[in-house]
């Protein structure tokens, strides 16, 4: 199937190049092949995955191209820039993106990116034009080398890929800790990557139950998880390419609370950064999320109140071990039974 998409998208490019370069026969065809070179071409990453990779507008200045699935919900080429300007390439036309004006925006344009080839047919370079400026061009750099690996957290096996510099040494280390949900070795990659060629080793590995890593994020319980980044360090800590003495951890939200309590149980770590960390208990977090979204959902304030109510009791019995009898009897109640979906949230904490 994904080598049907290919070859389509393939028929699709070269319609379009002969419309745009070929015979008068060619131009003919743009009486009905004009729309399809201007419209969106197909979100196919195996298409999309040539262009990755990053490229030097300068000695000192990069931007790192990615497949990345957190904006949208799928893969979709995202340009981070060292400048922090975070943009999607919407392919258009044979190896031609537009951009809009924020990161996920498509409309309106703010700017085209052409890439070129070598005559091999590889890609080598791209320009970057913005409506009222001068094009710039960045040159495909290899900045980093990667490698497959894998480690193992008891009775689950993680799969991952250390992204090291291009150059041999022994090098310090980040391990990049997960969100929420069911994140892979690159979701956190973006935030990371301008160190790699500053001379800096990165971890990222799959979640559990996440592409090649066995076991299950969504009934892993937050020590659990935290064994994950322990196994992920003592891994590091074997490498004869990496120095243990500047092994840290890097994470995002929900690593907030991942990160000091692997931190605890990893002798000699050398750091620890917290990005958009909560800086509240999980309990209050999740009772926090779960009113906002039931209170845009509609649903009146006082049911709202009721099982924010049995959320705290869930919480308070789960802290204490007391209190079962007062949170069952509150939460079988009759006004809450209509809210299944609710109660199963209530339950689970998810």
């Amino acid at each position: 199937m994904a080598r049907d998409r290919r070859r389509d998208n393939r028929e699709r490019i070269g319609a379009c190049r002969r419309v745009l370069f070929g015979s008068v026969a060619a131009g003919i065809a743009a009486l009905w092949m004009g729309a399809a070179c201007h419209a969106p071409m197909p979100n196919d990453p195996e298409v999309l995955r040539e262009y990755e990779g990053a490229y030097a507008w300068n000695a000192d200045a990069f931007v790192y191209l990615q497949l990345w699935p957190e904006l949208s919900g799928t893969d979709e080429l995202v340009a981070f820039d060292e400048s922090g300007k975070v943009r999607t390439l919407y392919l258009t036309s044979s190896d031609t993106f537009l951009t809009g004006r924020a990161a996920a925006v498509r409309t309106p344009v703010e700017a085209r990116a052409i890439f070129h080839r070598d005559r091999s047919g590889r890609v080598v370079s791209m320009t970057w034009t913005r409506e009222g400026q001068p094009p710039r061009s960045a040159r495909r750099a290899s900045t980093e080398r990667h490698e497959n690996v894998q480690f193992r957290s008891g009775d689950v096996m993680l799969g991952g890929t250390l992204f090291a510099p291009a150059y041999e040494g022994k090098h310090p280390a980040v391990i990049l800790v997960h969100g929420s949900g069911p994140q892979n070795r690159v979701s956190v990659l973006p935030l990371a990557r301008f160190l790699i060629r500053r001379g800096v080793a990165v971890l990222g590995y799959d979640k559990r139950g996440v592409g090649e890593s066995t076991g299950d994020w969504q009934t892993a319980s937050f020590d659990e998880l935290a064994g994950d980044v322990l196994a992920a360090y003592e891994y590091l800590r074997s490498r004869p390419d990496v120095d243990a003495e500047h092994i840290g951890f890097l994470g995002i939200s929900q690593a907030g609370w991942i990160m000091p309590m692997a931190a605890v149980r990893a002798e000699g770590l050398a750091f620890l950064i917290s990005l958009s960390g909560p800086g509240v208990p999980g309990a209050e977090t999740t009772i926090d999320h779960a009113r906002n979204e039931m209170s845009a959902g509609g649903l009146d304030p006082k049911t709202i109140d009721e099982i924010e109510a049995v959320m705290m009791l869930q919480y308070e019995f789960a802290r204490t071990g007391e209190g079962w009898e007062k949170y069952a009897s509150r939460r079988g109640s009759g006004r809450l039974r209509p809210h299944f979906p609710l109660r199963r949230m209530i339950r689970t904490g998810r």
